[in-house]
């Protein structure tokens, strides 16, 4: 992919994953860079996902500000909250994974294969509403009926 890390020198990097990096931009946002043809397809997926959800879904979805160089990167918020490991919130994460379903969207990575959350993909906006910050692999098909 060339190089991703010269423009975003001096950011910090808060995640790498396999596919993109995640730089904290320092002002509330954070930019997730493709690290390969991969990562531009989550950036993508991400994108498409966003725009097309309905409010209600939407929500739930890390807001994303900006993104350029055909997909290579994208600006969101940054969330900070930590999803609590309580009973109360898995029984809302179950909610969301089923209202997400209902919508056309197939969210992976939201629950494990066991059924547990997957807290390092999910953060608490300041409200307490559950949001989503990695829905680079979730498959968007439009709402049923």
């Amino acid at each position: 992919m060339g190089k991703i890390r010269e423009p975003n020198k001096g950011k910090k990097i808060i995640g790498i994953g396999s596919r993109r990096i995640v730089y904290d931009l320092g002002n509330g946002n954070v930019k997730k860079v493709a690290k390969t043809k991969y990562g531009v397809l989550s950036n993508r997926r991400e994108i498409v996902t966003y725009r097309s959800s309905a409010p209600s879904v939407r929500k739930h979805l890390a807001k994303i500000i900006e993104s350029g160089d055909e997909y290579k990167w994208i600006t969101m918020i940054r969330y900070n909250r930590e999803f609590p490991k309580t009973k109360e919130y898995h029984q809302k994460l179950y909610r969301l994974w089923g209202k997400f379903r209902k919508n056309g969207i197939t969210p992976y990575e939201i629950l494990t294969r066991q059924g547990r959350p997957n807290y390092q993909n999910m953060r608490l906006k300041q409200n307490g509403e559950i949001v989503v910050i990695d829905y680079g692999n979730f498959r968007f098909r439009g709402k049923k009926g």
